[in-house]
């Protein structure tokens, strides 16, 4: 014999769902589930998928006022992200949970740790007498009047357990048939959360690791070894100067530290105007900023972009020196080369093994003259044909024999590096 299911279950006792309940859950849910087939192909984000199936909950009887879901990430910058909603507030907002978010007391004194690892259901009926206070968020939901909170797991098909909790006001809390319910619609909506979760995650590692533009069109479709497309950009390449000597009179943790950090300040200028990084190549970067794309066909402008950019990160840099000096660490110079040109840019490589880059003559050149800058008193270099786009005033650096090239080439620095920049010339729109 069973033993009989019991009738006042204790403030931590989770419902135990009889067959018939289960039953009527399912019966209860269909509208819920009716709704979540039809949005799945929707290219909804996770928080409005949240909001609408809290919503689609609340229609049905299931009195939650506070819902979150809590999602572990593949991400370079976040562990985890918090998914909020509040029937008061009318929707759901996200909240990122950076790295080490996991070694935080927000994280280890909470519900979501236990599920995550691996524990069952839990619940709290806090209006209860005895209701183990014992959490900082049951704290927090008795102070805000709530009286049944609930954290349950949202196991992903990668293994992943993930968590979803409910909180009410309601006077009777959660019923066992409100239980059933969310039940009912939970590996449904599990299904297209982890289905929403899985492509962000590929388009941030795309973007991670091919950069927005390249990732956009490989998730396109375009990954067949020889896509390739003719497309005109400002070519940009920098690196470290004496990165060799700094190699080997600093510990290896101190070279990723200082690479990361130069690799951030370089980054950060190119990304806010236009440009696009392709990739890191030892200690330097290529770079592109597309004319025909970003700036209307306009070269000029796209000169300007990048001008803009090659400013800020020299800029960038001397912040970042100073502070090394500051703390008692070796110092770090760089050089910037620019060029504008045609280059083929889409996938090169081996069948199975695939670079999304540019290449040709202009990326060559570009190459030559950031190499040839390492011997010359300027930071900045570019070419004859970005200084005769460029609309400001340059100051010629000679005639030098590159390799590659037959006839020596021109390069150029700013006639006054530390003149205003020009204005950018009117579209005429």
């Amino acid at each position: 014999m069973t033993a009989p299911l019991p009738t006042s279950p204790g403030p931590t006792e989770d419902t135990l769902l009889t067959s018939s309940v289960r039953a009527h859950g399912r019966e209860r849910a269909q509208p819920a589930i009716d709704w979540l087939l039809s949005v799945r192909l929707e290219p909804q984000r996770v928080a409005q998928l949240f909001d609408g199936f809290l919503r689609q909950l609340n229609a049905l009887g299931v009195p939650a006022e506070r819902s979150t879901l809590h999602l572990t990430q593949l991400h370079p910058q976040l562990r985890a992200r918090t998914v909020l909603w509040e029937a008061a507030a009318g929707g759901a907002v996200e909240i990122p949970r950076a790295h080490g978010v996991e070694e935080t007391d927000l994280f280890l004194k909470s519900p979501v740790r236990l599920i995550m690892a691996g524990a069952p259901a839990l619940r709290r009926r806090l209006a209860l007498p005895g209701c183990p206070i014992d959490f900082p968020i049951t704290e927090d939901l008795v102070k805000e009047g709530y009286v049944d909170y609930t954290a349950r797991p949202l196991p992903f098909s990668t293994g992943g357990i993930n968590t979803l909790t409910l909180a009410t006001r309601r006077a009777r809390g959660f019923s066992d048939l409100d239980i059933a319910t969310v039940e009912a619609a939970m590996p449904l909506f599990g299904l297209l959360l982890e289905l929403r979760n899985a492509y962000r995650t590929g388009q941030t590692l795309m973007e991670t690791y091919l950069g927005a533009r390249s990732g956009r069109r490989v998730l396109a479709g375009t990954i067949k070894r020889g896509d390739v497309e003719r497309i005109n950009a400002v070519l940009w390449t920098c690196d470290m100067r004496d990165f060799t000597g700094l190699s080997a009179a600093l510990p290896m943790q101190e070279i990723v530290q200082l690479l990361d950090d130069y690799f951030e300040v370089m980054a950060r200028a190119i990304e806010a105007n236009g440009g696009e990084i392709l990739k890191f190549i030892g200690d330097a970067i290529l770079a592109i900023f597309p004319i025909e794309e970003r700036q209307a066909g306009d070269a000029c402008r796209a000169c300007l972009a990048s001008m803009q950019a090659a400013r800020q990160a020299l800029e960038n840099l001397e912040r970042l020196r100073a502070g090394r000096r500051a703390a008692g660490k070796v110092d770090c110079r760089c050089g910037i080369a620019l060029h504008v040109g045609d280059v083929m840019y889409g996938n090169i490589g081996a069948a199975d093994r695939l670079d999304f880059t540019v290449i040709g003559p202009a990326v060559n050149l570009v190459s030559r003259i950031e190499t040839l800058s390492r011997d010359l008193p300027v930071p900045l270099v570019y070419s004859a044909a970005y200084a005769a786009h460029w609309p400001g005033a340059s100051r010629s650096l000679g005639f030098h024999a590159l390799k590659g090239f037959a006839e020596p080439q021109e390069t150029f620095t700013l006639a006054d590096p530390d003149a205003p920049l020009p204005q950018a010339p009117s579209t005429g729109n």
